[in-house]
């Protein structure tokens, strides 16, 4: 299977996959890139997440997951720790972090790993990025048509515009702790939804991924 780009422009590879050198175990085990229009990094596949872990000396703020068909990718060096919580599932063009430059880095870029397995290992079961990645799909996040959106137990401002949601200012509205909705589309990181205020049917962006 071939995947989507991690990133949403176009980017240039600056390390080969097992380029020799003073890595740990003699060669690069993935491919370094760097995009300079947009350092959004999104999901390549459809998958789960399996681990998070805040600034190591090697990694940095890094991120793995499993994709549906059952490889593990790792993206490493990201800005800040990932948001997303270990068991959260995410599609394709999901946002998943900014690119960085923490742990052992020297400018910002992304460290991408793909290792056909369960479950990531250290050097384990190692596949070439370039041979399953598109780096010129930028296609688009995958509509959540007809999924139900379920709040938590804080209130949720709602949007007129993404701009807007991203910014958080300038809300048309608030759901309530519990709340549902209908999730119709993600775009950009923010949710679309259709709900019921006072009778009306309404719809707006919220940030907060709720039970989708």
């Amino acid at each position: 299977m071939i995947y989507r780009s991690p990133f949403r422009n176009k980017s240039r590879q600056t390390t080969a996959f097992k380029k020799q050198g003073s890595w740990k175990l003699g060669y690069h085990t993935g491919v370094d890139r760097v995009c300079d229009t947009d350092c959004t990094l999104v999901a390549i596949a459809d998958g789960i997440v399996t681990r998070t872990s805040g600034c190591g000396k090697s990694y940095g703020n890094h991120i793995v997951y499993r994709t549906d068909d059952g490889k593990c990718v790792l993206y490493a060096h990201l800005k800040s720790k990932a948001e997303l919580p270990v068991g959260a599932k995410i599609k394709a063009g999901q946002k998943l972090g900014t690119m960085g430059s923490t742990g052992n880095s020297s400018g910002a870029h992304l460290h991408v790993e793909i290792q056909d397995c369960e479950t990531w290992g250290y050097g384990k079961n190692l596949l070439d990025p370039n041979e399953f990645i598109n780096w010129n799909d930028f296609t688009q996040e995958s509509d959540f048509t007809a999924k139900t959106w379920k709040n938590g137990s804080t209130s949720e401002k709602v949007y007129q515009t993404v701009a807007d949601c991203k910014a958080k200012k300038n809300s048309i509205g608030l759901l309530l702790p519990g709340e549902t909705a209908q999730c119709t589309a993600l775009i950009d990181g923010c949710y679309l939804l259709t709900y019921s205020a006072a009778g009306t049917t309404k719809c707006g962006f919220a940030a907060y991924s709720g039970g989708v």
